[in-house]
């Protein structure tokens, strides 16, 4: 029987923090880590093909190219689910899991700064891990980050 893949993904521009969540996660059981400063690393590391149980992106600021790159990446097949990290109230929070709903997003948790430990143990023990999961292939749209423009503002009614 194949081994169930524990693999995380965390993006934080603060070198200490994603220290942190590298010893939190090695606590976990995760040894397989991917620790990233911005999205260029991220894209880099996901050309290597690997598959990521989870990914957590500390400090999200919901803006457009935030949302569009979020959307990427959870269209990517590269991810199994989503955290976001930042300070949020609760309408926020809400709007977020409904974007994501509509996007198809697989967003397991939205969590307020700082992160512990036992929030980490209660999502790591909640993720749903799948044998096989590195047969689906990551879609190219990961490669197109970089390249991404923010398009003008929909209009809010349909045509």
């Amino acid at each position: 029987m194949a081994a169930i893949s524990r693999r995380a993904m965390v993006l934080c521009a603060h070198p200490g923090r994603l220290m942190d969540y590298g010893a939190l996660l090695n606590c976990l059981e995760f040894y397989h880590l991917s620790l990233c400063q911005d999205l260029d690393e991220v894209r880099k590391v996901l050309a290597s093909q690997q598959r990521y149980s989870l990914f957590i992106h500390d400090d999200f600021v919901p803006g457009p190219d935030e949302l569009v790159s979020l959307k990427t990446l959870g269209q990517s097949n590269a991810f199994r689910q989503f955290v976001l990290v930042g300070s949020y109230s609760a309408e926020e929070k809400t709007g977020l899991f409904q974007w994501a709903w509509r996007h198809r997003v697989p967003l397991l948790r939205v969590l307020d700064k700082p992160v512990s430990l036992a929030q980490l143990r209660e999502i790591t023990d909640s993720l749903v891990l799948y044998h096989g999961e590195d047969e689906q292939p990551i879609r190219a749209s990961v490669s197109e980050l970089q390249d991404y423009q923010v398009p003008e503002t929909p209009r809010r009614g349909r045509a």
